[in-house]
């Protein structure tokens, strides 16, 4: 039984030192690994190891700095060229306003009153004429028209803001658009009423026998 512990204790303490160098061989294969694996990735992967400092050439600073202003001068510019914009729309809203409120002239020539014979009863003038004549004389043209019977013929302006009312009256085109010609007209006896319809376009007369009649449209030449 001694010799059986003997050679179990030899065997023991044989057996220790072969695990301790195991254990050391071990120690050093997985520090030799580790080692390896930091040297490769050190080699192929130096972007893992300097993402926080990065180096930029001072040329390539200099031309993103470049382009930067001038980015910064193409938003200037533009922001000009709009406010540049808002303002001539302005202007231009402005003159088309004093450009309709100003009076428009129509090229139109009468001939001289003293080159006209007398106007006779029932003879036909035309309404630029006429309107032109008072335009430029109306002392001239009250000798020559006022207390004569005529007719007058002309382009259709308007009908006046009229609703139910006798005589009704329709407007002619004139030169000037500040020298307004009406002529007020009695309606026939078979017209109950007349009145504008369609945003003024057009004047009809109504009755109780008869449809509705189209007396007049804007635009028509008509002898009143």
């Amino acid at each position: 039984m001694n010799a059986i512990l003997a050679v179990q204790r030899n065997s023991q303490m044989s057996i220790g030192p072969g695990h301790a160098f195991l254990s050391e061989n071990r120690l050093f294969n997985s520090s030799t690994r580790i080692a390896a694996i930091a040297l490769f990735l050190g080699l192929f992967c130096p972007a893992i190891f300097g993402q926080d400092t990065v180096t930029v050439p001072k040329s390539r600073l200099e031309e993103l700095e470049r382009k930067e202003a001038e980015l910064n001068k193409l938003k200037g510019d533009l922001n000009k060229t709009k406010d540049e914009n808002a303002e001539l729309k302005k202007q231009h809203d402005a003159d088309a306003a004093k450009i309709a409120e100003t009076p428009q002239l129509v090229k139109h020539v009468s001939p001289p009153m003293n080159s006209l014979p007398p106007v006779e009863p029932g003879a036909t003038v035309e309404a630029m004429d006429l309107a032109d004549h008072y335009r430029t004389d109306a002392a001239a043209a009250d000798q020559r028209y006022k207390k004569h019977v005529f007719r007058v013929q002309g382009e259709v302006v308007d009908f006046g803001n009229q609703l139910f009312l006798k005589p009704y009256r329709i407007m002619l085109k004139t030169p000037d658009q500040t020298c307004r010609l009406t002529c007020s007209i009695q309606p026939p006896e078979k017209y109950k009423a007349v009145y504008a319809v369609k945003e003024g376009s057009q004047l009809i007369g109504t009755s109780d026998r008869y449809e509705d009649e189209v007396i007049a449209r804007l635009g028509d030449t008509v002898v009143i």
